[in-house]
């Protein structure tokens, strides 16, 4: 039988270090059909990434599908804080795309504010109602499972990108040969001149 992609469970990552946190988030998660890794810092989890990235690499995937669909990161943590974390993560090209909430104990204006700055998709206080942050995830798993979707039916592959390999090529030249149509018409109309 041939699994589809709502048959698959949805991955998130959390990164807090608070074990009793942690755990709490986790089996909240879990509850509601979803799979978690867990990891109590920046560094700790920067490092799952990587080798999840490279076992599905190794093993003959794209690697992508290894990643986490979503990530839920705490902001004040020891050896890399979640600022930093959220920095690596976005500058990475292929963990760019994860949907990204921050979830803390600084609830501040500020603190709020220099999260959607960097453009994190949410920020949640840590003593929000459970059902605000669930409704928000399911919300961001939504927009993954979309957009696999329409991956799924344009290239065939849910885990590769629209913009990969071929349709690059496909893209590059398809714009080479406007650019020289254009260049022609310019010359034969005499609005370039020699």
């Amino acid at each position: 039988m041939e699994t589809t992609i709502q048959d698959q469970k949805s991955l998130i990552m959390v990164v807090d270090d608070n074990p009793e946190f942690l755990d709490g988030i986790e089996l909240t998660l879990e509850m509601e059909g979803f799979k978690v890794w867990t990891a109590n810092n920046g560094k700790s989890a920067l490092e799952q990434l990587e080798k999840a990235f490279l076992l599905k690499q190794r093993t003959g995937g794209s690697g992508l599908e290894g990643l986490p669909d979503l990530i839920l990161a705490d902001i004040m943590m020891p050896e890399m804080d979640g600022y930093e974390f959220y920095d690596k993560v976005r500058a990475n090209p292929f963990t760019n795309h994860i949907p990204f909430i921050f979830l803390t104990a600084k609830s501040g204006e500020e603190n709020i504010r220099q999260g959607k700055e960097l453009g994190a998709d949410d920020y949640f206080s840590k003593l929000a109602p459970p059902e605000d942050l669930l409704a928000s995830v399911k919300g961001k798993i939504k927009r993954v499972e979309q957009r696999r979707q329409i991956n799924e039916e344009v290239v065939g592959d849910p885990t590769k990108s629209l913009m990969s390999g071929s349709f690059v090529a496909i893209a590059v030249i398809g714009s080479l040969v406007m650019a020289a149509f254009c260049l022609g018409i310019a010359f034969a109309t005499g609005f370039l001149g020699l």
